[in-house]
């Protein structure tokens, strides 16, 4: 494919120039999200691009020229589905991560990483999983019509996260906070192997997995932000495909009313910067071996 062949070549886009540099993670990015596709079309998982990447796709056929990462969303039954057979389907150089497959991984969601680069975002440097370059897989849940059962669900689920972010974070990072100190080594005696973690972190998705599709109007994603990530799921009635680089991706026949939602206007570009702030990357060499060198030079 010609466009694949042309990739990695310096380009402007908008008026900014995208280096061979940036191609270099665009296209260990574009890899994984290839073997995802692969994966999820095997096994008949419904996704769509989302985010900045549909953004991306809708507005330039690809990534928005100042951007460096991917996000695609699954609804529930699909996403469980997906953490079922990803041991299985993402062998090396790949590693799916969840809670489940690393403990100190706590997030709503999923990531998909390359393990022979670095992809390190600055405040998890100290972090012990894999840190290389990766896209993200998160989830879109049924929230309930009803509001008091909303409050209920969301304070539920953030007490359950807390829980989970004190039995993931070595006690040495709660050093300023003795208050801390004594209730995160009260969690980790209460729950104190990888089984009883895995349980709290499965009763904090049963949060979610609750609410039934035929008794709720939206969905939303990132668990424990409903009301910030709040979507009409009509907006997901649909699936229709569009260009994004060169491949033909998924999108939810909604787009329009969805970017509209995110971002109002959405087809006149302003540059923002990445949510997840100046990552570092390296598509050459394995994260732990970046990070024994940023540690040393502390």
């Amino acid at each position: 494919m010609e466009e694949k062949i042309h990739f990695l070549d310096e380009e402007t886009r908008c008026g900014h120039h995208i280096s061979a540099k940036t191609k270099k993670i665009w296209a260990c990015q574009m890899d994984i999200l290839e073997r995802f596709k692969e994966v999820c079309e095997e096994h008949g998982l419904r996704y769509w691009l989302d985010s900045g990447t549909l953004l991306g796709a809708i507005r330039h056929q690809g990534y928005i020229p100042w951007d460096d990462d991917i996000d695609v969303i699954m609804l529930r039954e699909d996403y469980d589905r997906l953490v079922s057979i990803a041991q299985d389907e993402f062998r090396h150089p790949y590693v799916f991560q969840t809670a489940y497959s690393e403990r100190n991984f706590v997030r709503g969601h999923a990531q998909i990483r390359n393990i022979n680069t670095t992809g390190i975002i600055p405040s998890e440097i100290n972090k012990s999983f894999n840190q290389g370059i990766f896209i993200d897989v998160f989830v879109l849940d049924y929230i309930p019509n009803d509001e008091e059962e909303y409050l209920r669900q969301e304070k539920a689920a953030g007490n359950k996260r807390y829980r989970l972010e004190m039995l993931a974070t070595p006690l040495k990072d709660f050093r300023v906070n003795l208050s801390r100190i004594f209730k995160a080594l009260k969690f980790k005696l209460k729950y104190p192997g990888k089984e009883a973690f895995n349980n709290l972190y499965a009763s904090y998705e049963d949060v979610f997995r609750q609410n039934k599709e035929q008794e709720c109007t939206h969905l939303a994603t990132s668990a424990w932000k409903y009301r910030s990530f709040k979507r009409d799921k009509r907006f997901y009635e649909g699936t229709v495909t569009k260009k994004f680089e060169y491949l033909e991706l998924p999108v939810p026949s909604g787009y329009d009313e969805l970017l509209r939602t995110l971002y109002g206007e959405y087809m006149t570009p302003v540059q923002a910067p990445n949510q997840h702030g100046e990552v570092i990357f390296d598509t050459d060499t394995p994260a732990d071996i970046t990070i024994k060198k940023l540690r040393k030079n502390r």
